[in-house]
């Protein structure tokens, strides 16, 4: 029954299980379902402060970027007030981050994995790979421990009898379920209005976009040579977290929760730019709250306090792009300060 109850909504099996096993404590469903999330945001608080103590060796930076996270305004709607599970996944994502930096690719493979179990959206994060592989400090044979780590979720369902596509039926489902170009998000289709054009993005055109926008930034990367240092590293997942929920369609207002959390560290790393930061944070919460409430923070824009978070997610990608620059090796830098 259990496994039924898995199949029949749009959730991965890691967080179906959780659910099942909180189940067996008693109590409120509402309150297993946000005890849940309630846990997850200290350990994402932690995992923040691990990763920004990893480049500054100081306890404060640790203490200030945990006390940010658990007491940021998007973090508490997602979680006390929604009772989403995307601060879960996100969650290890950052410690699959943080493995990373600690070149321990192999355990960092497999856990990405396992937040593959949980949402989908894990796939923001794979960019770096990429970056990563182009610059030799990736494996492409460590890609075949994320399978490994996403079945591991599944373990539970097969002891209790469940079919071997069962994990896979539910993906297959949520491809499937949503056909709209935005639900709510801060992405590029926010300004798409005009009919023709989005039915066109609409035929598959949103998508082969997506990958070209993708691919041509690593692209540049790659061609200017830009090492694949820690720093470096922080700032390719910070820029892709928030420029490929930007880019794809489909994408629903809850999608950029990675990017609010990889843009924290990248500025706190950065020790610049710290508004980057709270702009982030606000255009998540800006959209949150017609879900939540029914109304927009500016009632005087109405649906447009969605152009207003792509708006401000377009120039935090910009600012981003510029600071690519700083990337490049110095003779890269000369040459364009010359020209």
């Amino acid at each position: 029954k259990t496994i039924d109850q898995a199949t029949n909504n749009d959730y991965l099996l890691g967080y179906n299980n959780l659910l099942a096993l909180m189940s067996y404590l008693g109590g409120r469903p509402i309150a297993i379902i946000k005890s849940i999330s309630f846990f997850f945001d200290f350990a994402l608080a932690i995992g923040v402060g691990l990763v920004t103590y990893h480049f500054s060796k100081k306890k404060i930076t640790f203490l200030i970027s945990y006390l940010i996270v658990l007491f940021a305004p998007s973090v508490f709607a997602n979680s006390a007030l929604w009772g989403q599970c995307d601060q879960i996944y996100v969650c290890l994502i950052v410690y699959t981050f943080l493995l990373f930096l600690k070149k321990k690719n192999i355990f960092g493979s497999l856990l990405l994995g396992i937040a593959f179990s949980f949402k989908i959206q894990t796939i923001f994060f794979v960019p770096l790979l990429g970056f990563m592989w182009l610059n030799k400090k990736y494996r492409l044979w460590y890609l075949l421990l994320i399978p490994v780590g996403f079945m591991i979720s599944a373990l539970p369902c097969y002891f209790v009898g469940g079919e071997f596509v069962k994990p896979f039926t539910i993906i297959g489902k949520q491809f499937g379920e949503y056909s709209n170009l935005n639900y709510g998000a801060g992405s590029m289709y926010a300004f798409l209005e005009m009919t023709l054009l989005a039915e066109c993005f609409n035929k598959g055109v949103s998508i082969l976009f997506a990958l070209a926008v993708l691919l041509f930034i690593m692209f540049v990367l790659y061609y200017k040579k830009v090492e694949c240092n820690e720093n470096n590293m922080l700032y390719v997942a910070a820029l892709y977290t928030i420029i490929t929920p930007f880019v794809l369609p489909h994408m629903h207002e809850r999608y950029f929760f990675m990017a609010d959390m990889f843009i924290l560290m990248y500025v706190i790393v950065r020790k610049k730019q710290y508004y980057l930061a709270p702009l982030m944070i606000f255009s998540s919460v800006n959209n949150y709250t017609h879900f939540l409430t029914g109304e927009y923070i500016f009632k005087f824009l109405g649906q447009d306090c969605v152009r207003l978070s792509a708006l401000i997610n377009l120039a935090i990608i910009i600012i981003l792009l510029v600071n690519m620059r700083e990337l490049f090796p110095k003779k890269e830098q000369e040459l364009i300060g010359n020209n």
